[in-house]
């Protein structure tokens, strides 16, 4: 048998890439045996146990600096907190991925109920406790620019970017001035709901709410604002404050605006103006 083998024999024997070889050669992770002047790289079948620890830590995502540690230092104590190092990553990943099916289900019955339940452009009152928001200001106009500040919000929550497949409503700030004038296409702020307390940097208080489901393009939302006006002064009904929308199916979910399914949330309180 062979005492050595190059670089391309040991990356077939084990069928690991030359360039993730050298790269360990460079930080020495693993270096090889002999290297000649020429560079050439050699290596041997007594190396096989690194590479072997080296690839089944890689496989259970431990860093290289912490494999080149561990190898240095290996004992019977150092394999034992490696284990458990990586089982305090592998409970973090569990609980994530849960956190995330119970997000599917959840987004999956309220998809459910949307398509199913919602009766569009009749508004109706409802109570709704505080939620907590991560908010950002801004003059916002076109559906390009919710897009990009709720992706600079995004990063504060559980599920990056995930809009489709999260619980996390997303919504805008219409303000009680813009309502009152008609302008229902400047919103003043762009929000994501959260759990996470930490992170949130506002609430949209609790409040008796006139809520009114709309169906289709934004662009024709004007007649469901007309509806809420004049549900509002027929039943002699006062604003409190500024108005949200929520984004329930948008372009995230499907091509056809059509589909699209927004909720408008006006807090209300009875009484004579």
């Amino acid at each position: 048998m062979k005492e050595y083998y190059s670089i391309g024999e040991f990356s077939k024997m084990y069928n690991i890439s030359v360039d993730i070889l050298r790269h360990y050669d460079k930080i020495e992770i693993l270096k090889p045996s002999l290297k000649k002047d020429n560079g050439y790289r050699y290596y041997t079948k007594d190396q096989i146990w690194t590479l072997n620890n080296i690839r089944s830590l890689r496989e259970m995502g431990v860093s290289l600096n912490i494999i080149k540690d561990f190898l240095k230092n290996r004992n019977l104590q150092t394999t034992m907190n490696i284990i458990d190092y990586q089982l305090n990553i592998i409970n973090n990943e569990l609980e994530n991925i849960l956190k995330l099916k119970n997000n599917l289900i959840l987004k999956k019955e309220k998809l459910n109920f949307l398509k199913k339940e919602i009766i569009f452009d009749v508004p109706f009152l409802k109570f709704i406790p505080t939620r907590n928001i991560i908010k950002i200001k801004g003059n916002i106009k076109k559906e390009e620019d919710i897009d990009f500040q709720i992706k600079s919000l995004s990063s504060n929550t559980l599920f990056q970017d995930n809009f489709l497949f999260t619980e996390e409503e997303r919504g805008v700030t219409l303000t009680l001035d813009s309502f009152l004038k008609g302008q229902y296409n400047i919103y003043s702020e762009t929000f994501i709901t959260t759990n996470n307390l930490s992170k949130s940097n506002g609430i949209l208080k609790e409040n008796l709410f006139l809520v009114l489901f709309f169906k289709g393009n934004y662009s024709n939302i004007n007649n469901s604002y007309n509806i809420i006006k004049n549900f509002i002064n027929t039943n002699n009904l006062n604003i409190t404050g500024d108005i949200y929308e929520f984004f329930h199916i948008d372009i995230h979910a499907t091509i056809n605006p059509e589909e699209y399914i927004t909720e408008i949330q006006v807090p209300i309180k009875k009484g004579t103006k």
